[in-house]
């Protein structure tokens, strides 16, 4: 038997230690986040906006068409959730006047709405803006501008709560 130098020792106990591996994943906390995409329709028939503030139309006009959607999600691992709804219109959308029957079709390669929703602990941003660009046969534009906002504090408590209302501009 062959004596190993005393000098080849601890180079031999270094190889002989056990070496890394990779760490069970399920041991371990999981920091990565997760990824969604939903995508859907809304069909809408005679759907109300109030323009009778606006001199130049005076009237509810009602709104008729789909939308499609994208909503991607993310959830991170703290369980903290960032949405974001993307709307595409159908060229075929329009709006009708409810008194005279005045017809606007949308111009629906302008229209581009999006929605934003954050859920941070108990605290929550929506925040959800939405403009619609139209013309009538007689080529007049409206543009109906639409906000919604609600903030909701650290504590849970509503902050700021601003309801969908529109907006008739032009006519």
């Amino acid at each position: 038997m062959r004596c190993l130098p005393l000098t080849l020792i601890p180079l031999l106990l270094a190889a002989c230690e056990r070496q890394p591996v990779a760490p069970d994943r399920a041991v371990l906390p999981q920091f990565a986040a997760t990824h969604s995409e939903i995508t859907g329709t809304i069909d809408f028939v005679d759907d109300p906006a109030d323009c009778t503030a606006n001199p130049n139309i005076g009237e509810i006009l009602l709104f008729t068409g789909r939308i499609s959607y994208v909503q991607r999600t993310t959830t991170t691992s703290s369980g903290n959730v960032n949405m974001t709804l993307l709307l595409t219109y159908d060229p075929a959308i329009r709006l009708v006047g409810q008194t005279s029957g005045a017809v606007w079709m949308i111009d629906a390669a302008r229209t581009h709405p999006e929605i934003h929703d954050n859920i941070h602990g108990v605290g929550e941003s929506y925040e959800g803006e939405t403009t619609e660009y139209y013309t009538n046969a007689n080529g007049v534009q409206l543009r109906l501008k639409g906000n919604e906002h609600l903030t909701v504090n650290a504590n849970g408590v509503v902050a700021v709560a601003r309801p969908l209302v529109w907006e008739c501009i032009g006519g």
